[in-house]
């Protein structure tokens, strides 16, 4: 989802000076990409990363190629001039890499408003389906690698085992994010 502050590249870095300054953010939702975990008219408050500790299956504000976007972090590619790390939205099916530079922190937390004035809610961001889909993926993946071939050069097409293994898991990804929950 896309954050409604601003085109221009100051917003990221008084964003990351907040968190620097303050430990903490809280930002407007104002997309559908992140639906239902996230939504429209909700607000969300992100801590600072320490030392890159973001892990598979979680949620983070990262700058995009023009606005600020929080997607879940579903991989890592580790590459020998840095790791690149792979967003998604939970109702989105595009996938952004961006160095773990552009990441400029975690959500914690949501704030979902309540009929009345005052009755707003904050509810901390725990694992669902999703997160331990992407964190045993991830963990599977790195007791797999020594008996895995190679990866391919980025942008050469994976042969025919790699397409049917990215069907596969793009399906179950379908297929558990319909047991999302609502947060109301």
């Amino acid at each position: 989802m896309r954050l409604n502050l601003s085109d221009e590249p100051v917003t990221a870095e008084l964003l990351a000076e907040a968190l620097r300054m303050t430990g903490s953010a809280r930002i407007a939702v104002t997309g559908i990409s992140m639906h239902p975990t996230l939504q429209m008219g909700w607000w969300v408050y992100v801590e600072p990363l320490r030392d890159g500790d973001l892990k598979p299956g979680e949620i983070a504000v990262f700058r995009g190629e023009r606005y600020l976007t929080v997607h879940r972090l579903v991989w890592i590619e580790r590459h020998p001039e840095g790791d690149i790390l792979v967003f998604r939205g939970d109702y989105n099916r595009l996938r952004e890499r961006v160095p773990r530079s552009a990441v400029l922190g975690r959500v914690v937390a949501v704030e979902i408003p309540g009929r009345g004035r005052g009755e707003a809610k904050v509810i901390a961001l725990e694992n669902d389906v999703l997160s331990l889909f992407y964190r045993c993926s991830h963990a599977l993946h790195g007791m797999l690698r020594p008996v895995l071939p190679d990866p391919a050069p980025p942008g050469t097409p994976p042969g025919p085992l790699g397409r049917i293994l990215r069907r596969f898991l793009a399906g179950a990804e379908r297929i558990l994010s319909l047991f999302l929950r609502e947060r109301r």
